[in-house]
């Protein structure tokens, strides 16, 4: 017989099956002392390696967003160094699967299983140790979806309701700061809140949650993000727009190394010898793997770098529409190596230790490391190349699935978690026109959603409530 639901929702049938809660609490803990004894005090390469120096210094030297340098530098100054972020970061992950029985309404014994492969996976086991801004965004975003989840079941008009509300749109909000690109899960978990609400209250009432949550994140990623400029100014006068500038650097270059014919007006007309050099060397500085491959034909970089001011954004606009074919030929291209990694070792499928340039190490006081557990984390890691689970198609057809079983399943967190899945595909999505390498890290988001989808579907397997949906 089908056991009938609590009407008091979810959160009232989880006193049932005490055994599988327990062992779930149990693998958990156990989970998150296996996390921290394989990545602190952290696995650091140069980017996280010059972000702890802008956090210490209090300016920024590089193109990262200012968010992520800081809370390392707010982290760094109560104990030096980032063990202290790393535990923080990994407390985010674990938190949100700590709070998933809340939402399940139930442990099933296939919990604790789920749960332990996903923390021996290399996503959980070995990147959750690692300083990267990429694992702090995926954290957030989750840790701050499933607080919408909960509001979304408590009634967001209670107490404690709004207070996870609140706690939820402000992780969302400081995971797209921390990835701009990241506003996508904020806009996905904020239309999920408003399905969820119109599904109780009705459609007028799902779209002004859905709206409002929207337009407060929005105004706090705005606000917040306008304090960073003050509290970390940049030491580089190209820093504010450098972002959008590379991408467009690299998709010139890709057009050019395609087609030696491509129009490249108004650079032609505006810097004609710029162009030349272009056309000249783009097939020796051009490389779908990652950007950085331009440095490798000299003088191409300097070139771009050095044209008249709007003269490259210009001439990317005119490219992408008068030349779309090979523009969409070249960033198709540039999708694939992200998305699906044919070369996995040329796309940094891990990190272990610390890297980064040798003077800024020696400012932090910090030896670069590679000791006996990190070459045994990445030996661990090697098991998994050229496998599933270190695949982002994998994972896209796994959220895909757990999305699907949600939206089924109907619940109103149900509708909130579907959306940490589609903000997660959305994301990923996203790289099709910005993506600059393919590290795997990029689309890390999305392996880990998906991991956290499947163990929230295993704690309440959601078949009984789609076979009752489709006998109706």
């Amino acid at each position: 017989m089908l056991q009938k639901a609590d009407p008091r929702g979810p959160a009232a049938e989880a006193g049932g099956a005490p055994l599988a809660r327990n062992l779930y609490a149990w693998t958990l803990a156990a989970g998150l002392l296996i996390v921290l004894a394989a990545g602190l005090p952290g696995h650091m390469t140069t980017d996280s390696v010059i972000q702890l120096a802008e956090g210490r210094t209090g300016a920024q030297r590089s193109f990262n967003p200012a968010f992520m340098s800081w809370l390392l530098g707010r982290f760094d100054s109560l104990l030096s160094g980032t063990s202290l972020f790393v535990a923080f970061n990994a407390a985010l992950l674990f938190g949100a699967f700590a709070a998933l029985p809340r939402l399940a309404g139930r442990a099933h014994v296939l919990a604790a299983p789920v749960l332990l492969l996903v923390v021996l996976s290399p996503q959980v086991l070995i990147y959750q140790g690692a300083v990267w801004k990429d694992v702090f965004f995926a954290n957030a975003a989750i840790a701050g979806t499933v607080l919408l989840a909960i509001a979304a079941d408590r009634g967001p008009g209670r107490g404690a309701g709004l207070a996870a509300l609140a706690a939820g749109l402000g992780l969302l909000v400081v995971a797209a700061l921390v990835r701009q690109n990241g506003v996508l899960a904020l806009g996905a978990a904020a239309l999920a809140f408003g399905v969820a609400t119109g599904a109780r209250q009705g459609w007028r009432r799902g779209l002004a949650a859905a709206g409002g949550l929207l337009a407060a994140g929005l105004v706090l990623f705005l606000a917040v993000g306008l304090a960073m400029t003050r509290v970390m100014p940049s030491t580089s006068p190209q820093a504010a727009g450098a972002g959008l500038r590379v991408i467009q650097h690299f998709d010139l270059v890709g057009v050019a190394a395609r087609d030696p014919k491509a129009s490249l007006a108004p650079l032609e007309t505006e810097d004609p010898q710029a162009a030349a050099t272009l056309r000249s060397l783009a097939p020796q500085g051009y490389n779908p793997e990652r950007v950085d491959a331009i440095s490798d034909a000299p003088g191409l970089g300097e070139a771009l770098w050095k044209t008249p001011e709007g003269a490259v954004s210009r001439t990317w606009a005119h490219v992408a529409t008068a030349e779309f074919g090979d523009y969409a030929a070249h960033r198709l291209e540039v999708f694939r190596q992200a998305f699906l990694t044919p070369d996995i070792l040329a796309c940094l499928p891990v990190t272990t230790g610390v890297q980064g340039p040798e003077a800024v190490l020696e400012e932090l006081g910090m030896p670069s490391r590679q000791d006996r557990r990190d070459h045994e984390l990445y030996n661990y890691a090697t098991w998994f190349f050229g496998t599933p689970i270190l695949s982002h198609l994998t994972f896209a057809l796994v959220s895909l699935a757990v999305m699907t079983a949600l939206v089924l399943r109907g619940r109103p967190s149900d509708w909130v978690m579907a959306g940490l899945q589609a903000g997660a595909l959305a994301f990923a999505g996203s790289f099709l026109v910005i993506a600059l390498a393919c590290d795997y890290r990029y689309l890390y988001f999305l392996d880990l959603a998906a991991l956290f989808g499947l163990v929230h579907l295993a704690l309440d397997p959601p078949w009984a409530a789609i076979l009752r949906r489709f006998q109706k």
